[in-house]
């Protein structure tokens, strides 16, 4: 196997520190060839250091994947006038060797990358420096690790009013790269960012994150898309989801992404102990998001759907006086009930298909998308009370173009 030649030119765009974009670009095939090398001076061309790299004096690692992580040192290259030859090699290591990536910090006039070649049968690549001038230069050496997965678990203990909530989230690390790495800066988001040291075959389990006193609210989540409209005809229905709501937000202290993971949740009792309340998964929040933690099922509260009006509107027919479009006037019943002699909030996310228009909903609401109808309906204890929406379905067709419908209400 010949050694692989390819010559280069450096980046011109220069940071002093690494960012985003540094960790991003590491993807890309970074070795393009340009087929042109500059000119060198003469006497220049006589002087060829060789080296290998020095050790790292800072290293950044993003955790991109279960097993794959974007890893950059910052080192120092001593260069001599003319040209060096620095050797960077990784046995036993899990390096991708088609991303690896050389980067300066400083002026990149003052150094030219002219090649780099990677002997054969062995783990390595030997890059051809040309300096100006003697010289000390930063670099970043980056490359995308394999064998470095992560695991994240939290754990949420509410007090005993369930007004507020602790909030633990711990990152285990595994390493099975081949690398050790001492004091290394561990990269999970702009807002994650902790250090520690993790050897090769090491399991390493980090708290990064402790938020105390997060305001909550309890609630219960009825959904139409999973809950029956009428319970009481079914003994086996499953009871409503109850849990916990906490928006990521600054205000409530939080306002960075939580990321995925196992939740553990607790609730502090009456006699100064904490009883386990349940486990959810955390899924993804961005920031200004809402996460909701589920602690079980509950049959305290009852929902009922009813359909109680329906009738044709507008109807359009066509030269022989048959129906081809309509309209649909909708009247739905909710009934609930809070069986419990405590207040409680009611979540309730109802669906309508099609193009349709309100009339009369009943009570506020937020629309997530053109179909989805969230309401937030508190509930005094024992109280039991009726919502009717009203609305209209548009342009519904019939025969032959109503395949052209979104199934509508009662169709």
């Amino acid at each position: 196997m010949e050694a692989i030649t390819r010559s280069i030119l450096l980046r011109p765009g220069l940071q002093k520190k690494l960012s985003l974009k540094s960790f991003l670009v590491l993807s890309l095939v970074l070795i393009m060839t340009l087929g042109y090398i500059p000119a060198l001076p003469q006497t220049a061309v006589a002087r060829t250091q060789v080296a290998t790299l020095p050790p790292e004096d800072k290293v950044f690692i993003r955790l991109a994947g279960q097993n794959t992580a974007l890893v950059q040192e910052e080192r120092v290259l001593t260069l001599v006038a003319g040209i060096n030859k620095v050797t960077f090699s990784w046995q036993n290591v899990h390096i991708d060797p088609d991303a690896i990536y050389l980067d300066t910090l400083a002026d990149p006039d003052d150094i030219t990358l002219l090649s780099v070649a990677r002997p054969p049968d062995e783990s390595a690549l030997v890059w051809e420096i040309y300096s100006r001038t003697d010289t000390e230069q930063p670099v970043v050496v980056s490359y995308l690790l394999a064998g470095l997965d992560n695991l994240i678990t939290y754990t949420a203990l509410a007090d005993a009013k369930e007004k507020t909530l602790d909030l633990d989230a711990r990152i285990i690390l595994r390493n099975f790269s081949g690398e050790d790495f001492a004091n290394a800066a561990f990269w999970l988001a702009p807002d994650n960012v902790f250090k520690t040291d993790l050897l090769h075959l090491e399991t390493r389990q980090v708290l990064f994150l402790a938020q105390k006193n997060l305001p909550i609210t309890k609630t219960y989540d009825w959904d139409e898309k999973t809950m029956t409209p009428n319970p009481e005809n079914h003994p086996d229905a499953p009871g409503i989801p109850t849990g916990y709501r906490i928006k990521n937000s600054s205000d409530a202290g939080l306002g960075f992404d939580l990321l995925p993971g196992k939740v553990r949740i607790f609730q502090e009792d009456d006699q100064a102990g904490t009883i386990f309340s349940g486990e959810d998964l955390m899924p993804f929040v961005p920031k200004g998001d809402t996460a909701f933690l589920q602690i079980g099922s509950s049959r305290d509260i009852l929902v009922s759907k009813r359909r109680i009006h329906s009738e044709q509107t507008q109807v359009r027919r066509n030269e022989k006086g048959k129906i081809q479009v309509f309209d649909k006037k909708i009247t739905d019943r909710f009934i609930l009930e809070n069986t419990t002699s405590a207040p409680v909030m009611l979540t309730l996310t109802d669906r309508i298909d099609g193009q349709w228009e309100p009339v009369n909903m009943g009570h506020p609401y937020n629309l997530t998308d053109h179909q989805t109808l969230v309401f937030d309906i508190p509930l005094e204890a024992k109280e039991k009370k009726t919502i009717d929406l009203t609305y209209t379905v548009v342009n519904i067709f019939t025969g032959t173009f109503a395949r052209y419908n979104q199934a509508a209400p009662g169709n």
